[in-house]
């Protein structure tokens, strides 16, 4: 599984070989091989790069709701965004929030409600949009459609629902039968989206925000990855700012320039680089 760390960063523990033989078995089965050795023939073969990347977006768990883990959004109403507003976000520069490891998109749409609502209470004009990134360019694709089923928007109240999400036409459809619903286009124009690898991330990605989730994330990762992941998401996080992980994803080599404020909730020294 060396390419799959390569390529993503993602660590395929070796007593998990339940879970590796049952998605390996299953993409066997769709192009037709008849065992392992033929697969890691294509993998090292003329089609081994987007088969490579086909494996690490079948072994990331693509698992998210809207309002996961409302403490953060929480804290983000109440504290995180008068902080970033006194500090000049949205006035004189948009305020970003970057959901780094994005999935499908439901913390994104999320953020971009919280943050909404949050303009709608205060008589500022502020500025904003949102960056959506993730190593699956089949999940971001999926984010950037903004199309949900029922059953994915169970974590919306009802008033939000009616706010912030439509009934989709029918040829944005992604699956037969039911009815599936889409993001309104206010809040999709918003949004960015592009692909990225946490552990390798490029040079070129210029990107800035004000706050980044990076949850459910670290847990694929060994030290060294989960090092380099953290280090390269702060570096894009503008002095002031705020890193939200999953709350079960504790930074035990925690950065001089980052301080805990919350439960899995890290501000960035305002004088930091």
């Amino acid at each position: 599984m060396g390419t799959v760390k390569r390529l993503s960063g993602i660590n395929v523990d070796p007593n998990n070989s339940g879970f590796l033989r049952l998605r390996i078995n299953r993409r066997l089965k769709e192009l037709g091989l008849t065992d392992t050795d033929a697969y890691i023939a294509r993998l090292n073969g003329i089609h081994g790069a987007s088969e490579a990347q086909f494996l690490v977006e079948s072994l990331a768990t693509h698992t998210t709701d809207f309002f996961r883990e409302q403490a953060h959004f929480d804290f983000l109403k109440t504290t995180g965004l008068p902080n970033l507003m006194q500090l000049g976000a949205g006035k004189e520069w948009p305020l970003v929030i970057w959901s780094a490891a994005c999935s499908i998109g439901s913390e994104l749409w999320t953020a971009g409600i919280v943050l909404h609502q949050f303009c709608l209470s205060t008589p500022d004009r502020l500025r904003w949009s949102l960056l959506g990134t993730d190593v699956s360019r089949r999940v971001l694709a999926r984010a950037a459609n903004a199309v949900f089923t029922l059953e994915e928007l169970s974590g919306l109240s009802e008033d939000l629902r009616r706010a912030y999400i439509l009934r989709s036409k029918p040829e944005s459809q992604i699956s037969a039968g039911g009815t599936l619903f889409r993001v309104t286009p206010d809040l999709r124009g918003k949004a960015r989206f592009k692909w990225a690898n946490l552990v390798d991330l490029e040079v070129g990605f210029s990107e800035r925000a004000d706050v980044a989730f990076m949850r459910n994330v670290l847990i694929y990762f060994k030290q060294k990855e989960k090092d380099a992941a953290i280090q390269n998401v702060l570096r894009r996080i503008r002095p002031g700012g705020y890193l939200i992980t999953g709350h079960a994803e504790a930074i035990s080599n925690l950065p001089e320039d980052l301080t805990q404020v919350a439960p899995s909730v890290y501000r960035k020294a305002c004088n930091a680089k």
